[in-house]
């Protein structure tokens, strides 16, 4: 097939959940054969074309990013000549202008559209505005695609409030490499009370209440360690926060690490939180989870059923018992292997990589055979 992929930024020109997952789909789908161009924005003057990691790579220039949005004519002139010349478009996620110019595209008359949700509202817009936009442009982008992808059966629900039709949903996990992201006995050293957060420094990620919780620890364990993973909009606030916690000299803060770097992050800590006010299913929980590391989040409905059995769940905004989940783990080995051991089995029998691909390609197919 030739597919053409269309998502606002990829790794690893940006670090990302999404970024990640999109490259990682154009390789693999590379590299069982098929002709797979990714269309996405320029960062940092980038070449606009080339050819790496099995598949080529169009980028075109934007005027200015807003909510983590690349805002760009450049990409409604490319997709205008480009609409009709692959098998499959794929775009990435409803809340991204480069999506809603694909269905525009899809409108007037192009090849079939897939829509990936990576979590139904914007961790990096108000949530007003996100209600706002859910519910006009959103909506309307979402049905102009043949078929949506979604992670969960929840966020396939929620698409369906919408009042998007339930016969373009297809639940599709999403998935780790889990022989890249799978533990280490060699490089554990887990008597650190290591504590791990991933992703984007951006408002509704919830670091600020993980900052606070961290310090609650500190008191039962003084040697504890924090370490943040990412950078974005939000970090000098989060460092703000650490100096007026005082946390300064047990908090590590990283803006960008390879991918393939991360396992040996986990190996060496004891826990991974993610205190998200909002989120798909983010791959740094399933990434964790495949290390066999205990996680926390919060209790957003789509992960409870990940989370069950590997790890804790607690309310949103709630340091104190953030706090308690968070020291009831470093406080109990047995359980942090138990439910370490349990994540690692979840990912394995359910969320591996190349099920997530094949079952992506299959679903390109009843497209196709059915246009």
């Amino acid at each position: 097939m030739k597919i053409l992929r269309v998502v606002g930024d990829i790794y690893p020109d940006v670090i990302g959940g999404l970024e990640i997952h999109a490259h990682e789909m154009s390789k693999m789908q590379a590299h069982l054969g098929h002709e797979v161009t990714v269309f996405t924005s320029n960062t940092n003057n980038l070449p606009e074309e080339e050819f790496k990691y099995g598949y080529r790579i169009i980028r075109y220039s934007r005027i200015i990013k807003i909510f983590g949005n690349s805002i760009s004519s450049a990409l409604l002139i490319k997709l205008l000549k480009n609409r009709y010349n692959y098998d499959i478009i794929h775009a990435h996620s409803h809340l991204f202008l480069s999506t809603n110019i694909c269905a525009l595209m899809r409108f007037i008359g192009s090849s079939p559209l897939i829509i990936s949700n990576h979590g139904i509202m914007s961790a990096s817009a108000p949530v007003w505005f996100n209600k706002i936009y859910l519910n006009t442009i959103g909506k309307w982008t979402l049905n102009r695609a043949d078929k949506i992808i979604c992670y969960t059966d929840g966020e396939r629900e929620n698409i369906e409030k919408l009042g998007v039709d339930h016969k373009k949903i297809s639940v599709i996990h999403n998935g780790v490499d889990i022989t890249l992201f799978a533990p280490k006995i060699s490089e554990n050293l887990k008597n650190r009370n290591q504590i791990v957060w991933v992703g984007r420094h951006v408002p509704g990620k919830g670091v600020e209440y993980l900052i606070e919780a961290f310090s609650q620890v500190q008191k039962k364990i003084p040697g504890a360690h924090l370490v943040l993973i990412g950078d974005g909009s939000e970090k000098t606030t989060i460092e703000e926060k650490i100096r007026k916690m005082h946390s300064q000299s047990s908090v590590t803060l990283i803006d960008y690490l390879d991918n393939t770097a991360l396992p040996k992050i986990y190996n060496q800590s004891n826990v991974f939180v993610l205190p998200s006010l909002m989120e798909g299913v983010p791959r740094t929980l399933l990434e964790a989870m495949a290390c066999g590391l205990p996680v926390i989040t919060t209790n957003l409905p789509h992960l409870l059923d990940i989370v069950d059995g590997a790890g804790l769940v607690v309310p949103s905004k709630d340091p104190t018992l953030l706090s308690d989940a968070i020291l009831t783990i470093l406080e109990d080995a047995f359980l942090a292997e138990k439910i370490g051991q349990k994540g690692r089995s979840k990912i394995e029998h359910g969320y591996s990589w190349e099920d997530t691909v094949k079952k992506t390609l299959a679903l390109y197919e009843t497209v196709l055979d059915s246009s």
